[in-house]
């Protein structure tokens, strides 16, 4: 078994099924989470919170990933998620991103977690990539 692709499945099937305490589980308490928009959330209950809003806009999400990669030690570890998702606004037409997360780990509580996310957009527009 590898340890953070069972993390990141567990983070992209909260996020499909919109589950907010599974997808806070997959953070560490003093978590952050970039978006590359220059304000990084930190902090479990600010992420919840975050997240729980954010989601509230989407009809639907479909959040998949393709390749990951990963160095772990003992305690701490870094790695490279590529993710797509489909989009479903409550209001707007759909859109798509493909990225990738460079991610950080912490092994707390018998479990990695993610300490640390930062996503890096290399496409968000219309599905049919025409954006």
């Amino acid at each position: 078994m590898d340890p953070i692709k069972d993390l990141l499945h567990l983070y992209s099937d909260a996020v499909c099924r919109q589950d907010a305490d599974q997808w806070t589980d997959t953070w560490c308490d003093s978590g952050i989470w970039d978006l590359g928009h220059g304000d990084p959330v930190s902090g479990k209950e600010n992420l919840r919170s975050f997240w729980t809003n954010s989601m509230s806009r989407f009809e639907k999400v479909i959040h998949t990933y393709s390749n990951s990669i990963s160095e772990l030690d003992d305690t701490l570890g870094t790695g490279r998620a590529y993710v797509t998702e489909w989009l479903i606004p409550v209001e707007g037409d759909p859109v798509v991103l493909h990225a990738f997360y460079d991610d950080e780990y912490v092994f707390e509580k018998n479990n990695w977690l993610f300490s640390k996310r930062t996503l890096n957009r290399l496409y968000m527009g219309k599905p049919d990539l025409s954006s």
